[in-house]
């Protein structure tokens, strides 16, 4: 159990996300919540949401978040037999598994919210369905396929082959020659002081390179309003392939463009979210369309 924190507050009032993942099928759920939550809330987000569907654990890992570590919480889960673990300030591995989870959960909402931040939430039940059904790179199966014996059916799993086929013709190359246009991913140390937030899309460009420093560095042409070092990591760089004249396009671009490589932040590898992006663009593509009919 987790909480992603720091996020845009939202016409609902939530500002965090609950997260809660199983040890052995690695089934996520997400749930909106508020930073103020006191243990006794959360239990009640946890019992609504959680136990419902799979029963009481048998024992929980968490860090040591207030809102475990409080005696409400503790004697809570003593009372229905259930254990709580809490992780050692020596070994925060022991809770490492949603860490793996949120690092995937905030790419899918910052490319599944776009740029209405203050509606994150709503994109919550698409990111844990893609999630859900993604197949796990330690286990080999989708947490779906672990739990129900078989993913859900829908227009995603036709579209799947077609969708991954897309992307894997425009995987990011590793060299770049003066004069190419590339897409550019900042780090967080890299926005301007108070832009920054979780969901904020990070890629800017078309951004001309300018000069190779080796094969790990290159200096581009960066937009006149961004103050920061000019010389990017190639493992933040991803091929442009539009016109960097399109007048349509601006500094601070969608995650994800046509015929533009995929590029994610640098802490995350980009086949452990090829699955849930896919899928996740799937939605996008199927819920434009029924505007398209309206």
């Amino acid at each position: 159990m987790d909480f992603v924190l720091g996020l845009p507050r939202t016409q609902r009032a939530s500002d965090s996300i609950f997260v809660v993942v199983d040890r052995f099928s690695k089934m996520a759920h997400f749930v909106a919540c508020r930073k103020t939550m006191d243990a006794d809330r959360i239990a009640h987000l946890y019992f609504k949401e959680i136990v419902r569907l799979h029963g009481v654990p048998r024992s929980i890992t968490s860090d040591r978040d207030t809102k475990f570590i409080s005696h409400f919480w503790k004697s809570l889960w003593g009372k229905l037999g259930t254990q709580l673990n809490f992780s050692s300030a020596y070994h925060p591995q022991t809770d490492g598994q949603t860490e793996v989870v949120n690092r995937s959960l905030g790419n899918l909402l910052r490319f599944l919210a776009g740029t209405k931040l203050k509606q994150w939430d709503l994109a919550l039940p698409q990111a844990e369905f893609a999630y859900n059904r993604s197949k796990n790179r330690t286990t080999g199966l989708s947490p779906f396929e672990i739990v129900y014996g078989q993913n859900p059916s829908g227009t995603i799993h036709e579209s799947n082959t077609k969708y991954k086929t897309r992307v894997d013709n425009h995987r990011r190359q590793v060299l770049f020659d003066v004069g190419d246009f590339v897409w550019a991913v900042l780090t967080r140390d890299r926005f301007p002081v108070g832009e920054y937030n979780k969901l904020k899309d990070r890629k800017i460009g078309p951004c001309e390179v300018v000069q190779k420093i080796n094969d790990n560095a290159y200096r581009l042409r960066l937009p006149s309003h961004l103050k920061t070092s000019d010389v990017f990591n190639v493992k933040h760089l991803s091929h442009c392939f539009v016109d960097p004249d399109d007048t349509t396009l601006n500094s601070r671009t969608s995650s994800f463009q046509p015929g533009v490589t995929d590029a994610v932040g640098s802490e995350t590898d980009d086949a452990e979210l090829s699955d849930c992006t896919l899928m996740a663009l799937r939605y996008h593509e199927l819920a434009d369309q029924r505007k398209g009919g309206n």
